[in-house]
C-alpha cells in the first residue's frame, strides 16, 4: 500500500515524528500523543491539508511511502459511532486505543471529508511502533498548491 503525506517545506525533516499532531491533537489523537496522518492518494492528502491552510502560497513537500499491507489494520466507518465524522472526541478515543494497543504501525480509517462510500482512506501511523521502520520512502518532491485552496 502506498500512502502520501503533504507538509510545509520547513516541516519536511520532521514530518514522520508525530510531534505536530502531539502538540495540537487531531481527529484521531488527543494532544500529547504522537501520530502521523497520511492518505491513500496525493489528492486526498491535499484535500485533508486544505482544511488547515490559512492563505498564501507556501511550498509543500509531497512524500510517498510504501507500507507493507500486513502492517495495516483497517477500521471501517460501520465500526464507528454514527456521528464519528463530526465528533472528534469519539475518534480520538478510537485512535488513542489503537496507539495503546501497539497492534500495528498503521491504521487505515475513512476520511471525514469525503463520503465513506467513496473508499477514500486516511492511514494513521504510529511513529513509536517498532515496525514503522519497515516503511519505505518511495519519492519526495516539492509542490505549490493552487492559491484557490
Amino acid at each position: 500500500m502506498n500512502v502520501w503525506r503533504l507538509v510545509a517545506g520547513r516541516h519536511a525533516p520532521t514530518a514522520m515524528n508525530g510531534e505536530g499532531a502531539a502538540a495540537f491533537g487531531g481527529r484521531w489523537n488527543p494532544p500529547g500523543r504522537r501520530m502521523v496522518y497520511t492518505a491513500d492518494s496525493l489528492a486526498l492528502a491535499t484535500l485533508e491539508l486544505s482544511v488547515h491552510i490559512t492563505g498564501g502560497r507556501v511550498k509543500y513537500v509531497a512524500m510517498q511511502f510504501e507500507v507493507p499491507e500486513e502492517l495495516v489494520d483497517v477500521l471501517e466507518a460501520g465500526g464507528l459511532k454514527r456521528a464519528w465524522a463530526t465528533n472528534d472526541a469519539t475518534t480520538r478515543r478510537v485512535g488513542e486505543a489503537w496507539l495503546d494497543s501497539r497492534r500495528s504501525p498503521a491504521l487505515s480509517v475513512p476520511s471525514a471529508l469525503v463520503d465513506a462510500r467513496s473508499g477514500e482512506r486516511n492511514v494513521l501511523l504510529n511513529p513509536l511502533h517498532p515496525d514503522v521502520a519497515l516503511l519505505r520512502e518511495v519519492q519526495r518532491f516539492e509542490v505549490t498548491l493552487d492559491e484557490r485552496l
